[in-house]
This record gives structure tokens, sequence and C-alpha cells, in this order.
């Protein structure tokens, strides 16, 4: 009595299935993530609060080691965040503490820290060398997870994306991502060292090649968590 009880049940549920009347749930898989949406955690949210912010309020940077501290122009309509006075672009902003250096990897640890300029000793997350664009691929371990196409593995909100430069094997860019669309496949981002020194939200085709710059090469992601 009881197996057929069972028998009815399974029976049951599987025409709930085919009728439509029940939403399938696909199991969890390690190389797709799930869509956005389903609730971030602490620090996914808290990295993209931050990377808006840098985007939206302006910041403070100089045109020389010896000049004074300007203020950048906000400017919203083209969602850039320009840390520049009459072109400037001396690399020389309040994310690497005005030290010259390129800066997209500093603006990276100052999203998912808070700090500027961060102590990698008290934020363990993010690379010993973060001002390196290339650390971000090669001094997180696990957390990177390579580029094979399209179909692979995916970023979420926080995570943030590695380029390298034709030209060289130490030099590129990485970038904050904002979100991830998977019925467009496209991935929504916010970096620094833009354009020059600037701010700047950017939008990406997620296809074969990987999100697309002018002459360097997608490598891939580092997980936030």
């Amino acid at each position: 009595m009881l197996l057929s009880l069972r028998r009815t049940a399974l029976a049951a549920a599987s025409l709930a299935l085919v009728g439509g009347t029940t939403a399938f749930i696909a199991p969890a898989s390690a190389s797709i993530p799930p869509p956005d949406g389903g609730g971030l955690s602490a620090l996914r949210q808290e990295t993209i609060d931050n990377a808006r912010a840098a985007l939206n309020n302006p910041r403070k940077f100089k045109t020389s080691s010896t000049s004074a501290i300007y203020t950048s122009t906000v400017m919203a309509a083209e969602n850039r965040n320009v840390l520049e006075r009459d072109g400037s672009n001396a690399n020389r902003v309040v994310f690497n503490d005005y030290n010259g250096a390129e800066w997209c990897g500093y603006f990276a640890a100052a999203m998912w820290t808070g700090e500027n300029t961060p102590s990698t000793a008290a934020n363990p997350r993010i690379p010993d060398a973060y001002p390196s664009s290339q650390a971000w691929r090669t001094g997180v371990g696990s957390r990177f997870h390579a580029f094979n196409g399209s179909g692979g593995v995916k970023p979420r909100p926080g995570d943030v994306l590695v380029w390298q430069n034709h030209d060289t094997s130490t030099g590129g860019h990485v970038g904050v991502v904002i979100s991830y669309n998977y019925d467009t496949d496209k991935v929504v981002t916010i970096e620094g060292n833009v354009n020059g020194d600037e701010v700047a939200r950017k939008v990406y085709a997620w296809d074969g090649n990987g999100p697309s710059i002018a002459e360097k090469t997608f490598m891939g992601f580092t997980d936030r968590e």
C-alpha cells in the first residue's frame, strides 16, 4: 500500500512538471553561477555600492606631484567621472594616493575594501601586488577563472575582470563587475584609469573572445568570494 502511494505521488509530480504547474529547478552548477537577483552577499553588494559611489561622486586628483589637489567632474549623462584638469592625465588620483602610477588595480582594491591603497595584511582577499593588473590573475589562486569561451563560467557582481596587453605579459587592465545579464550576455563594469584619468561605466558583450578592449586580450575574472 505504501509503495503504491509513493508511485502515485511520483506520477502526480511528473504530470505537474509536464503541465507547467510546477517550476523546474535545475541543480546547482559550479561553472554557471545563478543569475543576478537571487540575492547578493554583503561583500558583493558593498563592492557595487563603492563602485557606484566612485562613479557618481567627486573624487580628488592632482596634475603633478607638486600641484594643488583638485576635484573631479562627474558627467552623469555619460557615465564618467573625470579626474583631469585641461586633459592632465597624470595618474595622480586619490585611489593611488597621488603617486603617479597606473591605477586600475588600485581602483579595484579600493572598491573591494572601501579603502584607498589598502593594506594587504588587513585585506587578505586582494592580491599582494594589487597595483599590477596581472596580479589580479596570478596572485589570487583558484579564485581566478580563466576565460575559455562564451559558454564557460560567468562573472557575478563584485568580481574583477582582467585583460592583458598584447605587447607585454605584465601590463593590462582590470574592471569591477556591476552586473551580468543572462538574457543578452552583456556584462556591465565600473573601471578606473579609463580614457586617461577617469572612472567610467562600461558595457561589454560576452562573446567568443570575451569582453573586448583594443590591443588587449581578455584573460578571465577573479571571484570576489
